[in-house]
């Protein structure tokens, strides 16, 4: 079965930067699930709206049809994954190793200061606080760290699996 590393948290949780910087320390591919969102989905984001469970189905059986596809046997995910049937989802057919990246609303919304339009940030951040359900088991990381701790706690956490 192939495995699956899912970095997951809310928007501005560092989900990229952190999916980034594991994938190159343990020389497995990266994979953004942003890149697997269908047209429809983007529209709907650009517009101000929240995507619902029927949304989210596609685009993440999108994302399973081509990890089973892939040549490689596994990756690093950067995936919202809010939800527990999301992760569920994933695991069906997925050996799945989970990293929370746990961070407040405040926290969010400063790692996304840079992106526009602010409104539409703060919309996102608070829509996917109220739909989080907080996984029970994965590996929790606070977010307050550096990148490089972060880094270094999920490598120490993995390799204790």
């Amino acid at each position: 079965m192939k495995r699956l590393i899912v970095i997951m948290g809310i928007s501005g949780a560092g989900k990229t930067i952190v999916g980034e910087a594991i994938s190159k320390s343990l020389h497995i591919p990266f994979l953004d699930a942003d890149d697997f969102q269908p047209k429809g989905n983007i529209r709907k984001i650009s517009s101000g709206i929240s995507l619902n469970d029927d949304d989210h189905w596609t685009w993440l059986a999108s994302i399973v049809e081509h990890i089973l596809n892939a040549h490689r046997s596994e990756f690093i995910l950067s995936c919202s994954a809010l939800k527990q049937s999301y992760r569920d989802y994933l695991s069906q057919r997925l050996t799945i190793d989970l990293v929370y990246l746990k961070t407040s609303e405040e926290e969010a919304l400063r790692h996304l200061a840079d992106r526009k339009p602010q409104t539409l940030q703060q919309l996102l951040v608070q829509s996917q606080l109220a739909i989080l359900e907080e996984p029970k088991d994965a590996i929790i990381v606070n977010t307050e760290n550096s990148v490089d701790k972060i880094l270094e706690e999920i490598e120490g956490r993995l390799k204790s699996r």
